[in-house]
């Protein structure tokens, strides 16, 4: 789903039909579908007020309706779109958000500005999108739990790489810094670079793949946390060999059952990379031996 659909319906939303989104999205954590009285005593609005800002806000294709067993409803993703842009901009942290940098499977990156026009990267976490868009064609009450649950883990997605974020910038790794969470939208800082994966040339890539096994190794080893999905698309690299990790919503820390499988992927992941690009060459025994701090050597 582009932003775009979600930017034109903000557009044409007033400060009323944010209270009935918002009121409805609070009713959903008890309800499947938010009755009308609760919508109207949330907002603070009167019944008629809420009845047309339904209608407005159904005609935008904000939110899904049940009719029966009682008139309920409940907020879509381009509804949740809007209250989280919505929420940093109250908050004087955004004020545009401009062209897309990258739209995938799990989320959608675009940047943004601040108002002292600082750029901002924001990232949508779109968890679970796939099997959404499948469930979304039918409507039982099953299904439309199914939604709910699609909308909370995309926050809690978030929830967890802001969490990670926020650690390893205050190590000082290379990572964005973290500057603002709500719902499934965190900001981040901007960072001037591109994926490894589409770097056309590095001048020295055994000085940037040592770079990103150290950033590894110091966020094993100071945070006890392995990133989980690491790859030559999570990394990005400057004009200048500057790295930066990013995609940090799957990380684990070191007491997970799984943790030195997920570490042995990652890391093979990144020496794959660079053998078959550059021809770069390190043993995966010996890398991991130095991300664990066994040894002090690469």
């Amino acid at each position: 789903m582009s932003l775009r659909l979600s930017l034109n319906a903000y557009n044409r939303l007033e400060d009323e039909d944010f209270k009935v989104l918002a009121a409805i999205e609070l009713g959903m954590s008890s309800h499947a579908f938010t009755p009308v009285d609760y919508i109207a005593r949330v907002s603070g609005l009167h019944e008629k007020e809420v009845s047309y800002r339904l209608r407005k806000l159904n005609k935008l294709k904000l939110i899904l309706s049940r009719r029966l067993p009682r008139v309920g409803f409940a907020i879509n993703s381009i509804a949740y779109d809007c209250l989280a842009i919505r929420s940093m901009v109250k908050s004087g942290i955004l004020k545009a958000i401009g062209d897309a940098l990258a739209e995938g499977k799990e989320s959608d990156v675009y940047l943004g500005l601040s108002p002292e026009d600082i750029k901002l990267v924001l990232k949508f976490l779109r968890i679970g999108r796939t099997s959404f868009r499948q469930t979304r064609r039918l409507r039982s009450y099953v299904e439309q739990r199914d939604h709910i649950s699609w909308l909370y883990q995309c926050r809690l997605a978030a929830n967890k790489e802001y969490e990670a974020l926020s650690i390893l910038y205050k190590l000082r790794v290379r990572v964005p810094k973290p500057i603002a969470c709500n719902r499934h939208l965190i900001v981040i800082s901007f960072f001037d670079g591109v994926e490894l994966a589409f770097c056309k040339e590095i001048e020295d890539p055994s000085s940037i793949l040592l770079d990103i096994l150290s950033e590894v190794r110091r966020v094993y080893t100071e945070a006890s946390i392995i990133h989980g999905d690491l790859n030559e698309y999570n990394v990005l690299i400057s004009s200048d060999g500057d790295i930066c990790i990013i995609d940090w919503p799957q990380y684990i820390t070191l007491d997970h059952p799984g943790s030195i499988e997920y570490l042995r992927r990652d890391i093979r992941n990144i020496l794959s990379f660079f053998k078959r690009k550059y021809d770069v060459d390190v043993d995966l025994d010996r890398a991991i031996g130095y991300v664990t701090g066994s040894s002090s050597m690469l």
